[in-house]
């Protein structure tokens, strides 16, 4: 390791690494999930609305006439501080569950809009025998208590006779923020856990304090500013988004840490109607991008790119390829994760003016006792792509497996979350 440890150091002295611990709280969403917007629902890997504002006033950057571009925009935290100041603002995910919570977060309601969400009424309650009929989704009966079920498949038909589009997004993402609220199954990891005691909490109830809960909270957002939500993934990105275009840039991307963003999602990606099939769903984890086991590991690289792409993911993936991994896929993934950052970055470049500022949250991993130095290679293929480095800021260490920490043992200080700050 003395060899990979030595690159390490001459890449962190080469791009400016510096520490600001103080930003530990604003890059872990759990630190601010009882704010406002933040509430709405149990999301998994986001951020504080409140680090694109400090990322603004970090750089003192004039946002007068700015555009802000979001390419991974999750929960929509950055996309709710750009409409506070007034941002024209394009987000763009690959999971259509975040889309929606998104775009329902910074949409401008009419007073139309907004009556016919306060009048929405809860429909009457009957028992029907039929709604499991149409889910292929195996865990659909264990969710829910068989009433909680049913009130959830009448508030779906009851939403969507509304005509008034904005109003019945609104409702849709206000019944999906309360399905894993109320479901006997909460999210643990990568995946889903059973709770230990039967849920009790009935929809109905939840979901008209939910309602309340957001209106109260786009009440707050004054500003008008146009915003677009795409649900895309970034092979489609050069196709949304015109060169030379984009004042600023700030976002989050998939850590290749195996975490199955769809996996997670299940309960609201199924009962809130954005997929009827696995084979959906197989659809949307092959498009994404490579950072779990479960994407498209079928792809080819160009061998010969790939080594040219970076010499610290050439070294770490050399040394990692003689180690004893729990899965043999691993070193695919990271080279095909790294592979497509590298052509994402590329065209990021192209969209972001002259002067243009750019923010990259992004966390370390490690796998048979090797860390992955995300932020410095993240940081090697941006500087190759065209632009400048200002710093990487570490912003906090994270916490590793016991079994990893046996194997990573003194290396463990690289598996960190840190902000690539760079510019045009």
């Amino acid at each position: 390791m003395k060899e990979l440890t030595k690159e390490i150091s001459k890449y962190e002295k080469k791009f400016n690494l510096v520490r600001n611990l103080e930003l530990k709280k604003l890059v872990n969403y759990s630190n601010y999930k009882n704010l406002p917007f933040q509430n709405w629902c149990n999301y998994q890997e986001g951020f504080s609305t409140q680090i694109l504002d400090w990322f603004i006033k970090y750089l003192k950057i004039d946002i007068k006439d700015s555009v802000f571009l979001d390419p991974f925009c999750g929960s929509g935290s950055s996309l709710v501080t750009g409409k506070s100041y007034g941002l024209k603002s394009i987000g763009i995910d690959i999971n259509p569950f975040s889309c929606l919570l998104s775009e329902t977060k910074v949409n401008s309601y009419s007073v139309k809009d907004l009556d016919i969400i306060r009048n929405f009424s809860l429909p009457k309650y009957k028992d029907e025998k039929d709604f499991y009929k149409k889910y292929e989704f195996s865990m659909i009966k264990k969710l829910f208590s068989k009433e909680n079920f049913n009130k959830i498949e009448l508030l779906k038909l009851a939403i969507n006779n509304i005509e008034n589009t904005k109003s019945k997004n609104f409702l849709h993402t206000t019944l999906v923020c309360c399905l894993e609220l109320c479901s006997n199954y909460k999210k643990a990891g990568n995946g889903l856990k059973k709770r230990k005691k039967i849920n009790e909490l009935d929809i109905f109830n939840e979901f008209n304090k939910k309602k309340l809960q957001m209106l109260s909270d786009i009440g707050l957002l004054k500003e008008k500013a146009s915003i677009r939500v795409y649900n895309k993934n970034i092979n489609s990105f050069n196709k949304i988004i015109e060169d030379d275009t984009i004042d600023l840039s700030f976002f989050s991307p998939p850590y290749p840490n195996c975490f199955d963003y769809f996996e997670v999602y299940k309960i609201e990606l199924w009962l809130g109607g954005f997929i009827e099939s696995y084979d959906e769903l197989k659809k949307y984890r092959k498009s994404a991008i490579t950072s779990n086991l479960n994407a498209n590991l079928n792809q080819e690289i160009d061998i010969k790119e790939l080594k040219e792409l970076s010499n610290l993911l050439s070294l770490t993936l050399s040394i990692l390829q003689k180690q004893e991994l729990w899965n043999k896929n691993i070193p695919k993934m990271l080279s095909l994760y790294f592979y497509e950052m590298n052509y994402f970055l590329k065209s990021l470049f192209k969209k972001i003016k002259k002067n243009g500022h750019v923010g990259i949250v992004i966390g370390n991993s490690s796998y048979g006792g090797v860390p992955i130095l995300s932020d410095l290679i993240l940081t090697d293929l941006a500087k190759k792509s065209g632009f400048n480095v200002k710093e990487i800021i570490v912003t906090r260490n994270n916490e590793t497996s016991s079994q990893q920490y046996d194997k990573i043992s003194n290396l463990v200080s690289y598996i960190r979350e840190s902000v690539i700050v760079l510019n045009k």
